[in-house]
């Protein structure tokens, strides 16, 4: 923690960092790996069942899948940009005293409240549906070729995006390398993929979420109680 801080590397919204080649090549790293280790669990039954597919359709063109998988989550690591720049983009703000700690925190409150408003939308389910249901997507989105193999990739994961946004949001105002609250948010998508039956995972998620949010529209210093990355004040 100590050397990213020191590289310039932000990691909330608490920390301002600076936007350099080396502080962007990190935190774009650190977000692949992050990506992969909370991800992974969730899509590895759309994987394998390309795999499978992929081997009987197309035998002499080896390698597909890991293209599949290349591409899905080259698209989670393109998010990595928003979020950098985001960051810097508040600690840039802070710093020219634009607005204050406690304004910085309720407006993170305001966002966790539309992200929570997200999670009981029409799109959130429409998302979710194409990710909890593999052999679905399989069958509506089939390319053949390791062209193919990209694309499916990449369509995938822009449905997994609009999914997991909003879960997202949470991790990019509490931390990304909050340990904590990575795990608690890759428990939650990881349940909502399995649970394809059960809409009320995402609902119960999206009401804690608009209560935090709510909570720290009113006491701006429940987000840093929540994490110990947010030291404004």
């Amino acid at each position: 923690m100590g050397l990213l801080m020191r590289l310039g590397v932000p990691m909330s919204i608490g920390m301002e960092g600076w936007a350099d080649l080396t502080s962007f090549a990190v935190f774009t790293a650190m977000w692949a790996v992050m990506m992969i280790a909370m991800m992974l669990p969730s899509s590895y039954q759309t994987l394998l069942l390309h795999r499978t597919v992929y081997n009987k359709r197309t035998p002499h063109e080896p390698g597909g899948t890991l293209l599949f998988a290349a591409a899905y989550f080259a698209v989670w690591t393109a998010t990595a940009v928003l979020f950098y720049f985001a960051y810097v983009a508040i600690g840039h703000i802070r710093l020219l005293e634009m607005v204050s700690g406690p304004t910085v925190l309720r407006i993170a409150g305001i966002a966790l409240i539309g992200a929570g408003v997200y999670q009981w939308t029409q799109l959130k389910r429409e998302c979710l549906r194409h990710c909890q249901t593999p052999l679905q997507f399989i069958l509506n989105h089939w390319r053949d070729g390791r062209a193919g193999a990209l694309r499916m990739g990449a369509t995938h994961a822009l449905y997994c995006f609009g999914c997991c946004w909003g879960l997202m949001l949470v991790l990019f105002v509490m931390g990304v390398m909050h340990i904590g609250w990575m795990a608690v948010i890759g428990a939650v998508i990881l349940l909502e993929r399995l649970a394809s039956h059960s809409s009320w995972i995402p609902r119960l998620s999206g009401s804690l979420m608009i209560t935090i949010g709510a909570a720290a529209l009113i006491s701006p210093e429940t987000l840093t109680r929540l994490s110990s990355q947010i030291t404004i004040g």
